[in-house]
């Protein structure tokens, strides 16, 4: 791909400066239709066919297996030509949980897990939790008690940590522990425990922190607005100084708060990451102008956001 190439040519002004930023931090603030599924794809080749990453130390992560499934076919779309040796599969382009999982299967001892680990779905979770209530509580309760466990573990927090803002039930952080006790004897790791698990043994594994952060130099996320706090967590241990991190999100969209989603996660990005570079992409490829004119002047009355038309 060289400077001349129709990928690089056909994107505007701010979607072509998105691509080809150097190594600094990039916040790329994207709305809906203005390419930034493009841009991120457009971006992984680049750094593969003009700054000589090789395709494995990559690592993409979004939210859906559907949207990593879109970005893989993408990726290998622009890298078509390459040769058979060096092939775009090689890239690691992963939901947050698939990732988490990859990994706790690759260092599942350092984890206490067998690498076959089994993953709880909710209704294996709220089997459990039921096992785990006080007799004078209805199983009924069970679920809402599953519901703060599953927000806890979103936000980053332990049995052992301060849970008043999850559940102000006097019994929570007892049934949380009693939970988490039996599901580890089990073998098992539940959906919400991949990332915590693997954020944990980030901070307390520096041999595996230090390995991690060699092995994927540059890690692009998607949709970052809809991180949780467990999961910016997690891209602040992967995140070292040879790092190459690029974010795409949308300030004045999050749709995933009933799970912990805070937007605030990509509006205090600059600070977490210093040096950040922000760039803005405000050109609409979906909506006719009056649909746009009438979303702005919605969005302009958000109170947290970074600002974009």
């Amino acid at each position: 791909m060289s400077s001349n190439s129709p990928y690089l040519t056909n994107l505007n002004e701010e979607q072509r400066a998105a691509v080809v930023h150097g190594k600094p931090p990039l916040l790329i603030l994207a709305g809906a239709g203005s390419g930034k599924t493009r841009v991120v794809t457009t971006r992984i080749a680049y750094l593969i066919d003009q700054l000589s990453f090789s395709p494995d130390q990559i690592l993409a992560v979004t939210f859906t297996n559907k949207a990593a499934r879109e970005m893989q076919e993408r990726v290998n779309l622009l890298l078509a030509d390459r040769a058979p040796d060096s092939p775009s599969g090689h890239v690691l382009i992963k939901t947050f949980h698939s990732f988490c999982s990859w990994f706790l299967r690759r260092n599942a001892a350092s984890a206490g897990l067998d690498p076959y680990f089994g993953i709880y779905d909710d209704e294996d979770s709220l089997s459990l939790v039921k096992t785990v209530l006080p007799e004078h509580l209805s199983p009924h309760e069970a679920r809402n008690f599953l519901h703060a466990i599953s927000r806890a573990k979103d936000d980053d927090l332990s049995p052992d940590d301060e849970l008043g803002s999850i559940s102000f039930h006097p019994e929570f952080p007892e049934v949380y522990r009693l939970y988490e006790e039996k599901l580890s004897a089990s073998g098992n790791v539940d959906f919400g425990g991949l990332i915590l698990k693997t954020v944990r043994l980030l901070r307390k594994n520096t041999e595996i922190r230090s390995r991690i952060r060699q092995k994927f130099l540059a890690i692009l996320v998607d949709e970052y607005q809809d991180c949780n706090g467990a999961q910016s967590a997690l891209l602040e241990q992967l995140y070292g100084p040879a790092t190459w991190l690029t974010v795409v999100g949308d300030d004045d969209q999050s749709i995933y708060g009933f799970r912990g989603a805070d937007v605030r996660h990509i509006l205090d990005f600059s600070n977490r990451f210093p040096g950040t570079s922000v760039i803005r992409l405000e050109q609409n490829y979906r909506s006719t102008g009056h649909i746009l004119a009438i979303a702005s002047q919605v969005v302009q009355h958000n109170r947290s956001r970074l600002g974009k038309t």
